[in-house]
C-alpha cells in the first residue's frame, strides 16, 4: 500500500504502520456523516465504499471506491470544513485508516512522507468524468478502461447515478458497449 506511492525506507514503513489503523467496517456502516469534520483518510484493503451526497431529498453518488482505493472528503479534510458527503461501507469491508494528525506527524518525522500527496491525485478521475464535456457512452467506456471492478460490484442505479446520468441512458449506453 504504502510503497505505491513512493520509495520508503524500511523504518519508514514500520513509522507509517505504527500510525495506522486496521478496521472491519460493516455493509451500510458510515466512516464519515454530513456535517462532521473529515478526520482521516482510508485504505480499502478489501470491500467496496461508496461517497454520497444529498440534494433536495436525493442522494446522488459522488464517488464509488473498490479494493486498493484511498477514500476520503477533500474539501472536509482539507479545510477543515463539516461534510456535505457521508461515505459508507456498500459491503463488509476491511479498511485502514490514516488519521490527519498522524499523517502530519508522519511528515514532521520524514519529508519523504510528502509522496503520500499522491493519494489526493486519486481525485483526477473523477474530476475527468465530471468536468470534461464526455457523452454518457464516453464516461462509461472511461469507467470501463479505468475502473472496471466498479461495473462488477455496484448496481446499475448507483452507476448511472455516478456517472450523472439517468438509468434507462446507462443501460441503452451498455448495450451498446462491444467487449
Amino acid at each position: 500500500m504504502l510503497r505505491s506511492l513512493g520509495v520508503f525506507s524500511d523504518f519508514e514503513v514500520q513509522l507509517f504502520n505504527q500510525n495506522i489503523e486496521t478496521k472491519i467496517v460493516e455493509k451500510n456502516e458510515v466512516l464519515l456523516s454530513e456535517g462532521e469534520i473529515s478526520r482521516s483518510i482510508f485504505f480499502i484493503k478489501a470491500g467496496a465504499l461508496f461517497q454520497v451526497q444529498k440534494i433536495e431529498d436525493e442522494e446522488k453518488i459522488i464517488d464509488l471506491n473498490i479494493q486498493n482505493d484511498w477514500v476520503f472528503n477533500f474539501d472536509s479534510l482539507t479545510n477543515q470544513n463539516p461534510s456535505n458527503t457521508i461515505i459508507k461501507a456498500f459491503a463488509k469491508s476491511e479498511v485502514v485508516e490514516l488519521k490527519l494528525e498522524n499523517l502530519h506527524k508522519l511528515i514532521s518525522i520524514s519529508q519523504n512522507f510528502l509522496q503520500l500527496n499522491k493519494i489526493f491525485n486519486s481525485l483526477s478521475a473523477k474530476i475527468h468524468i465530471y468536468d470534461s464535456n464526455l457523452d454518457p457512452t464516453e464516461k462509461y467506456n472511461y469507467l470501463l478502461k479505468n475502473k472496471a471492478q466498479i461495473i462488477k460490484i455496484f448496481p446499475l442505479n448507483m452507476i448511472a447515478s455516478y456517472l450523472k446520468m439517468r438509468q434507462e441512458t446507462l443501460s441503452r449506453v451498455r448495450a451498446n458497449v462491444i467487449f
